[in-house]
């Protein structure tokens, strides 16, 4: 067990030295076999193709990230009793960069997979085995925190269309303009669109 552990991870450590140094379009099974320094058989053995090994990294970044953003949280969760649209600016940033931090290990493979790879839900399940209230029951809290100048509504259907609505552009963004993430005036223009729809005229 001990030496197939470490098989699979200098595998995995030989898919990231490829992306990393080469890129993601000269990853092959042979490739990683050779910078591992094993057979390739023995990389059959624990993969199937290369898209099995991705996936095993991405997990490990799926991993790292929900660790960050549990620390993120927490500054988060003391921001927003301070100021609605810094809450809003954060939670954007956060997430842009996440996302973006995903798509620049294999581009094409994380548009590929985004879906099943979905850094919120892993997120949610690390903040809610901490004790903590998941994205969802977080945000109608928040916006019930500031009622002084959250618009008359219902609270769970505002935060359910807003949450959805952000969520809906960065995908679109990491589809057809994944710069724009790490674009602070882009994230300025979707912290517009939810204050225009969340505040009181």
């Amino acid at each position: 067990q001990s030496r197939s552990a470490e098989l699979v991870r200098a595998i995995r450590e030989a898919c990231i030295q490829i992306l990393e140094r080469d890129g993601p379009d000269r990853l092959t099974t042979q490739r990683i076999a050779d910078v591992a320094g094993v057979n390739i058989a023995s990389v059959y053995q624990y993969f199937p193709n290369k898209e099995a090994v991705l996936a095993e990294v991405f997990e490990e970044h799926l991993e790292v990230l929900a660790n960050q953003a549990s620390q993120e949280f927490k500054r988060i969760w003391k921001l927003s009793a301070e100021s609605f649209e810094g809450t809003l600016r954060a939670i954007i940033a956060m997430e842009a960069e996440f996302l973006h931090r995903l798509y620049q290990v294999s581009p094409d493979f994380y548009q590929q997979y985004h879906q099943a790879l979905d850094v919120r839900e892993r997120i949610n399940q690390r903040t809610q085995a901490e004790s903590n209230p998941s994205w969802e029951a977080w945000f109608p809290l928040f916006l019930s925190q500031h009622n002084d100048i959250v618009r008359e509504g219902d609270r769970d259907t505002l935060a359910f269309l807003a949450r959805h609505c952000l969520e809906a552009c960065l995908t679109a963004t990491l589809r057809e303009r994944p710069e724009a993430l790490m674009d602070t005036a882009f994230r300025e223009e979707l912290l517009l669109m939810l204050l225009g729809y969340l505040l009181k005229r």
